[in-house]
């Protein structure tokens, strides 16, 4: 991105600002095939998402910023746990300028301001505040409220050009570096560039060779070289494509300018290799040679240099398109938070009539129920402690007994406490597991005056639950407040949670009764399947969304991790060993499940799945997989594993034990 360009344009233009929202999405709430109706800027608050614009693929993680244009197709898909992000809508336009002037030129050689371009700020809590302060004051009405957001995104365009004008680091070097080489993994095949790269990260390209050079000693031409070499000698041992197809298949058009390249790699040239390697026995091969199979599982280049193949067996809004989980009426709920509100206050202005207070409508009712038997229970502990968190030290009750929490609800029911309200996705998500009777609906964003209302001593949060409510100075207005890290680990978690309860003689419990299952499970699976048998977590979510999953959850962190059964050679590469950032999955084409495919295939979906499930099961791709072809495919419900509450985790590994071991 040429930034000079940008503050030329941005000098002259006029703006209007159309919408802006602040959004959560948890893994599976998928955007899809979302027409943008405006430029836009979209803000990463918390979590990691992958962002399609077109045909170009992005993944951003807390407080990365992207633009894009008016009219192009965006998809977000959250690769952790949850996405909270700001989306600012805006219109831009250039006034009548001289025809030799720059900026006509400008307007000339490019759309101006419908580029997509990432940016990675070098101080990007000062932009996090303005948009914060943006969205805050959009909310309002009025003639001025849109003369201030006018004043207010030039204020943030200065704040970003400048930023990016007097750094010399475009942000952290090793996100650049991560960044660039999930780019390359993935575009490998096609005309990658350090000029397209650098223009992706918004640096130059002198600057990206130097930071490639410093911390993985290699340029990223040699790096896109070395990951294209490795993928051709995969497919010279595992296929009968002549050198030409290979070639086209990594980037090539020139077969014979591949030839010098994987010799000067590999010291043989790739007749030699595939000779060596069979021997005599091995399949004659010139360039002109005929095609006579497709491409099949290609390896990958993994910069894990500590690999053991043997380690997991060893060891023990405007409406988008919302895919998959089940979502409540927002009329409805908008509807329940102003019948609580309405109804607590008349409850509270008619405490002395029993008349009127037997009236007020059921949830109000719940609301008082929950007080009342909290606070019959016992009475709040008046001592302290200083715990330190995400957001500081904060002076807590060393024995909570009102808690209020939006995301660790699980959590708290497994250690034999339940919390005064939770919020709404994570409240109606758990009641297929667990028993929430009494805990009331905080609402989605969470509801500040029924939290207050309820009398917390303790409120315990995630990031994704801050900003849409005012911050974290609203909530602790209103009660001690901690902001935790939603670490997709059962057992890290419960500990943290029963530090901060003062129950971890109860969460250690709990992490002994899940070991034992691990344990008895574990011995049933293991006598099933010898120790090279290789396993994959597939899960389709429509016709255009694959996710080949890791070691975290859906399944994978008991099966790879407390199991040690054996990932898939790619799983184990391209993902465990190969993704250096927060996601639990990867999303593939469809072309490319057989490039993953292991031994034995655990196939997760949805009712929402069901039609793309069933056109891939009756897809020639699918019926040729060896794990098809062996009845070795386990179908398991993607609710079912998408959580990784202490709750959910000690039922999901009962589930699994028992599709494994079920007789075929």
């Amino acid at each position: 991105m040429n930034w000079d360009e940008q503050r030329l344009l941005w000098s002259s233009a006029a703006v209007n600002v159309w919408d802006i929202r602040y959004n959560t999405l948890w893994e599976g709430q998928d955007w899809l095939s979302y027409r943008l109706p405006a430029n836009i800027f979209l803000f990463a608050v918390s979590g990691s998402a992958y962002v399609q614009i077109d045909d170009r693929k992005y993944y951003l993680k807390k407080h990365h910023l992207l633009h894009a244009g008016k009219g192009m197709g965006m998809d977000i898909m959250p690769a952790k746990h949850e996405f909270s992000f700001y989306l600012i809508y805006y219109k831009a336009t250039l006034p009548a300028v001289a025809a030799g002037s720059a900026v006509n030129r400008l307007l000339a050689e490019s759309r101006a301001f419908d580029k997509v371009y990432p940016i990675i700020l070098p101080e990007p809590g000062s932009v996090h505040s303005l948009i914060r302060r943006m969205y805050e004051e959009w909310r309002q009405s009025g003639v001025l409220v849109q003369i201030r957001m006018k004043s207010m995104l030039y204020e943030m365009i200065y704040e970003l050009l400048s930023q990016l004008h007097h750094s010399k680091d475009r942000g952290s070097p090793s996100d650049l570096v991560a960044y660039a080489l999930r780019y390359i993994h993935e575009h490998y095949a096609d005309a990658v560039t350090m000029e397209q790269l650098a223009e992706l990260l918004g640096c130059s390209s002198s600057y990206m060779y130097r930071l490639f050079k410093a911390e993985i000693g290699k340029s990223p031409n040699e790096m896109i070289i070395g990951i294209r070499m490795e993928h051709a000698k995969r497919r010279l041992l595992t296929t009968k494509l002549n050198l030409r197809d290979i070639a086209l298949s990594v980037g090539y058009s020139d077969v014979y300018y591949f030839s010098r390249l994987f010799k000067k790699q590999f010291g043989v040239s790739p007749l030699q290799f595939r000779r060596r390697e069979y021997g005599t026995d091995a399949l004659h091969l010139s360039p002109s040679n005929a095609s006579v199979s497709s491409i099949v599982p290609a390896g990958s280049l993994s910069y894990n240099r500590n690999v053991n193949d043997n380690h997991y067996h060893n060891e023990g809004e405007r409406q988008l398109n919302l895919s998959n989980r089940p979502k409540s009426s927002m009329t409805a709920l908008v509807m329940l938070c102003l019948s609580l509100l309405v109804s607590a206050c008349q409850t509270n202005n008619n405490a002395n009539s029993a008349s009127e207070g037997s009236s007020a409508p059921a949830a109000a009712s719940a609301v008082n129920s929950a007080t009342a038997t909290a606070s019959q229970s016992s009475e709040t502990s008046s001592e302290t402690r200083v715990y330190k968190h995400k957001h500081g030290e904060t002076e807590i009750p060393t024995n909570p007994k009102r808690v209020v929490t939006a995301y660790h609800l699980g959590h708290m029911l497994a250690l034999g406490v339940r919390p005064l309200g939770a919020a709404t996705y994570i409240l109606q998500y758990s009641e297929k597991a667990m028993d929430t009777t009494g805990v009331i609906d905080l609402g989605a964003p969470l509801n500040l005056e029924v939290i207050a209302g309820l009398e917390p001593d303790l409120i315990i949060l995630i990031e994704a639950y801050l900003e849409p409510s005012g911050g974290y100075e609203k909530f602790s207005k209103i009660a001690p407040t901690v902001v935790l890290e939603a670490n997709q680990d059962p057992v890290k978690d419960i500990r943290l949670v029963g530090d901060l309860l003062n129950k971890k003689d109860e969460a250690e419990q709990w992490i002994k009764q899940y070991e034992d299952k691990i344990a008895q499970t574990k011995e049933r699976v293991l006598q099933k399947f010898g120790p090279d048998e290789t396993f994959t977590i597939l899960n389709v979510r429509s016709e255009k969304l694959q996710m080949i999953y890791r070691d975290r959850n859906m399944g994978g962190n008991i099966i790879y991790s407390y199991w040690g059964l054996k990932p898939q050679e790619k799983v184990l590469t391209d993902l465990i060993n190969g993704i250096d950032d927060e996601s639990s999955y990867l999303n593939i084409s469809k072309e490319a499940i057989p490039d993953f495919a292991g031994d034995h295939l655990i196939l997760a979906s949805d009712a929402s799945a069901e039609d793309a499930v069933g056109q891939l099961l009756d897809s020639g791709l699918w019926k040729s997989l060896d794990a098809v072809k062996n009845n070795r495919v386990y179908r398991i419900d993607f609710d079912q594993f998408l959580f990784n509450d202490p709750i959910f985790a000690m039922k999901q590994v009962d589930l699994l034990a028992d599709v494994l071991t079920r007789k075929q």
